[in-house]
């Protein structure tokens, strides 16, 4: 995976994410601490937020694996190669 195509999926997670911390009032990672914890089963039981809680889940999920994906490109190739190859296209 190239390093643009991870910023770009990178922005496009975070984008939804904020969707759903608006919406519970709540950023991603303590909504991930607490559903992890199991903080949150009483409402997992609720078909209303059960759809939307596996959804929001899956997305931090995501975007953990993508910053972890950002880290390794970003070591192997560094950041000024990166900008010069994007400018060139």
């Amino acid at each position: 995976m190239k390093l643009k195509q991870v910023i770009e999926d990178i922005s496009l997670i975070e984008t939804r994410l904020i969707h759903y911390e608006k919406k519970f009032g709540v950023r991603s990672r303590e909504f991930y601490q607490a559903i992890t914890n199991g903080e949150l089963d009483e409402y997992d039981a609720l078909d209303d937020y059960r759809m939307e809680f596996i959804e929001w889940l899956s997305l931090y999920k995501s975007l953990a694996s993508l910053k972890e994906s950002y880290q390794q490109l970003i070591t192997r190739q560094p950041v000024a190669i990166q900008i010069r190859t994007a400018l060139a296209a």
